[in-house]
């Protein structure tokens, strides 16, 4: 944690205005970087103390963000869309920070009716959107240097009854607006949140939630939205990670978080894990692929058969050659954990760390109620909701 001070103390001035004496160094611009929030710090940039070479850099990539937020926002609005949908993630969360337009953007991803979808989906084809991959979830299309990601269903938790729950209620909110109410995007927020930890998420996605806590929830509407969190089985991971964003990054202490008894030694251990990450596990590296097949194998040994099978497929040239070669892609795959793996100086020593740390990883996932693969993710198909 103590690599990262710095970074967290910065972050702070930014968002809440909290002095910093320090000096910020090229190894932070690279850090925020990692994590998608480095331009949060645009409006205050004059106050941080740095060689001049680096605020000239982080000011292009300040002004650079501010201009693409605008063309993204733009191409947001002008979507060739006739029926009502709504926008997740994204502009939907940025709406909460004091500049949204300093929130690095992703992808657009947006949500219709389920009779509605077909007709989005032939509208933007129509309009020269070009699909770039089609999954069960989602189908992703491409246009003017934008993703747009059609979403079949949103929620991907490990029941049944609360992810057609979560679907329900952003469907039944879906309207002209295209934006949910308060109390259901802050549910997106967190699950998305919860959707990701298990393979990697940085700070950006940690700050989002923070943003909207601070600015929706208050006393008297934290029940409304614990009952909804309850249903989807995210209550502790609200908990959690509002506790944390008190601890490190800077957020007012809020009441209805003050008597959760969430324990600190989790909150650190969570904090530590996010940053370690990066962006949607920007920073790992395949040694680390080790680790999580460990914590995925030691409770269910299909799963690490489909992850293999998954990866392998995307490293094994010859497989995306020889269509016969890819139902073994999982062999090579493992061969090349096997090998990367043992080629390593001091090997055994190192598996044999990477396996306890599997496991306190997969302790701490438990305790936060998160999305697990190994438990099976939860599919919107055939009009119904289906275990993977």
């Amino acid at each position: 944690m103590k690599q990262y001070t710095n970074v967290l103390a910065i972050i702070r001035t930014a968002i809440w205005d909290e002095p910093f004496a320090g000096t910020v160094e090229e190894a932070d611009f690279a850090e925020m970087q990692r994590q998608a929030v480095l331009t949060l710090i645009g409006p205050c940039l004059s106050r941080y103390h740095m060689p001049q070479y680096l605020y000239e850099k982080w000011r292009l990539s300040c002004i650079q963000q501010v201009s693409g937020y605008t063309r993204y926002r733009y191409f947001q609005d002008q979507l060739p869309i006739s029926v009502p949908y709504v926008v997740l993630k994204g502009t939907s969360a940025g709406q909460y920070y004091p500049y949204p337009e300093y929130r690095t953007m992703g992808d657009i991803d947006i949500m219709t009716k389920r009779e509605d979808f077909d007709i989005a989906y032939n509208e933007l084809l129509a309009n020269g959107f070009k699909i770039v991959k089609s999954l069960n979830r989602e189908t992703s299309f491409t246009k003017s240097g934008f993703v747009i990601e059609l979403h079949s269903f949103f929620a991907s938790l490990n029941d049944t009854k609360k992810a057609k729950y979560l679907d329900d209620m952003i469907i039944e909110n879906i309207n002209d607006s295209h934006s949910l109410p308060d109390l259901v995007n802050g549910l997106t927020i967190l699950e998305h949140i919860s959707q990701h930890l298990e393979h990697g998420l940085g700070l950006r996605q940690v700050i989002d939630w923070m943003m909207f806590a601070y600015r929706y929830l208050s006393d008297d509407k934290w029940n409304s939205f614990k009952k909804l969190a309850d249903d989807i089985g995210l209550v502790k991971l609200a908990l959690v990670l509002t506790k944390m964003c008190e601890e490190y990054l800077g957020l007012p202490s809020l009441k209805w978080c003050e008597g959760s008894k969430v324990k600190m030694s989790l909150c650190e251990q969570l904090m530590d894990y996010i940053l370690s990450n990066g962006n949607f596990g920007g920073k790992r590296n395949d040694d680390s692929a080790i680790s999580e097949n460990v914590l995925v194998s030691t409770r269910n040994p299909i799963s690490i058969i489909k992850l293999l099978q998954q990866r392998g497929l995307i490293n094994w040239d010859a497989a995306k050659r020889h269509r016969f070669l890819q139902r073994f892609a999982w062999l090579y795959q493992a061969g090349r954990y096997i090998s990367k793996g043992l080629q390593r100086e001091n090997a055994i020593i190192k598996v044999h760390n990477e396996y306890k740390e599997a496991l306190r990883k997969k302790k701490m996932f438990d305790e936060l109620g998160v999305i697990q693969a190994s438990k099976g993710f939860i599919i919107y198909r055939d009009g119904e909701y289906k275990k993977k």
